[in-house]
């Protein structure tokens, strides 16, 4: 089972990036990269964001490793669609 640290070297190495290149381009210190990918500190939330973001991932990856998103049933709905969901979570919400 592999642990936030190793998902984030992992994601590093897979951009060829040294961890001093990859702290400065992601706008943390190498110090708290360093930390994080041995296990040592776990980042804040707006941290996890930039990392995720970073690596193109979602934050529940390099957390607990779920590569598959909640939300990816909507990647291929239409506009027409997207509306009938709004109308139908604002009517859901009003009857709460």
């Amino acid at each position: 089972m592999s642990s936030l640290g190793d998902r984030l070297i992992q994601l590093r190495n897979s951009k060829n990036l040294k961890q001093n290149q990859a702290a400065e381009l992601i706008g943390i210190s190498s110090v708290n990269l360093s930390r994080y990918e041995q296990g040592k500190r776990k980042p804040n939330r707006e941290t996890l964001y930039l990392l995720a973001d970073f690596y193109d991932v979602h934050p529940s990856y390099l957390l607990f490793g779920e590569e598959n998103n909640y939300l990816d049933f909507l990647s291929d709905i239409t506009e027409e669609e997207a509306i009938k969901l709004k109308d139908y979570l604002e009517e859901l919400r009003r009857n709460k």
